[in-house]
């Protein structure tokens, strides 16, 4: 359905010989439709809208929409999560909360983002009587080991603390006998749990986050380690995570300079192409579920701000129905108790 649009979102940023846009008036006013169409759909999102089956307990459903945001350290998770903002409320700036929350940083250093942070994309009732959606920054995974698994384990899980660390001791307590039994990997700080963990506090969508303009994407030892939280993903109701693959930018700077523009922009695209099937195949996802997207920068254009708008809100638009499709799979039965207890407050 999207596939013409994202042909003609291809030539968006870029120019012919003259340096004049390849799209025409009539083709910017088709896809500047789609994205509002888009924008619309994510800003007046319900999730659950039908909560009419007297058999099923909607009681312990959220006010919100949680979307985890994981990857490798340096991937560009926070960058997307301030784009999703951005492109959402058609903004160039960033709200004081989001931004001191969600920080970005060189690439260059170690490490980005450290403590589990949230940050409200939308609140609850924007665009009618619609539902919060809430993305959560997470710290970057850089060695791929037990303890990393781990620490995943405790996220999806809903346990983990807002703005913490989570991540484990690597000492013990020599008067708590039982700590000589543990495994490394458990010797998590009472401070990173949450009291109880319940369909308020775990993800309801995932996004998976990778450097695009890497020239293997996702290595080897990123493959085996994200293959398996795929699994732990979908074992625990996450069907269908999605895969980002930022900096598309950074992909074109490093072909070689071609004179003819259309030669030039078929070889991208098979790149693109290529690289996107090599992540299917060694993550064993769906094709539709991988994207390549690319950040708002100084150097952008109107047109390049368009395509960033459509694939961002095309992805974020993804998450939220998959949250939704995640919500429902979990509702439960309603209890004779809580049937008797709305029974008697009707009387």
């Amino acid at each position: 359905r999207v596939a013409p649009t994202l042909v003609l979102l291809a030539m968006a940023s870029r120019s012919d010989a003259g340096g004049r846009s390849r799209l025409t008036p009539s083709m910017v006013a088709i896809i500047e439709k789609q994205v509002a169409d888009l924008r619309h759909r994510v800003l007046t999102f319900q999730a659950v809208p039908n909560r009419s089956n007297p058999g099923l307990d909607y009681s312990e459903l959220p006010d919100h929409v949680d979307v985890l945001v994981f990857g490798p350290s340096g991937s560009g998770k926070s960058s997307l999560i301030r784009t999703f903002y951005r492109a959402l409320h058609r903004t160039q700036t960033i709200p004081r909360e989001l931004a001191e929350k969600i920080i970005v940083r060189d690439t260059n250093l170690n490490e980005g983002t450290l403590r589990y942070v949230s940050a409200v994309i939308k609140p609850t009732g924007m665009g009618g009587n619609s539902t919060a959606i809430v993305c959560h920054d997470t710290r970057g995974q850089i060695w791929m080991d037990s303890k990393e698994m781990a620490q995943v384990g405790v996220i999806l899980d809903g346990q983990a603390r807002d703005d913490v660390i989570v991540e484990q001791r690597n000492y013990r307590y020599a008067r708590l006998l039982w700590e000589f039994w543990k495994s490394d990997t458990d010797l998590f700080p009472q401070e990173v749990f949450r009291g109880q963990a319940n369909l308020k506090t775990k993800p309801h969508a995932i996004v998976f986050v990778f450097d695009g303009s890497m020239e293997e994407v996702p290595n080897d030892d990123e493959t085996l380690f994200y293959r398996d939280i795929l699994q732990i993903a979908r074992e625990k109701g996450y069907h269908y995570p999605q895969i980002v693959l930022t900096r598309i930018d950074q992909v074109e700077r490093t072909m070689p300079k071609c004179s003819d523009p259309a030669e030039a922009e078929l070889k991208l695209r098979q790149l693109l192409d290529a690289k996107i099937e090599s992540v299917v195949m060694k993550l064993g996802v769906s094709r539709p579920s991988v994207h390549f997207v690319e950040n708002y920068h100084e150097s952008s254009t109107p047109e390049s701000d368009l395509s960033i708008d459509f694939h961002v809100l095309r992805i974020l638009h993804e998450c939220v129905q998959h949250a939704d499709t995640y919500l429902r799979s979990q509702l439960q039965p309603k209890t004779m108790a809580n049937a008797a207890m709305e029974q008697c407050s009707v009387q």
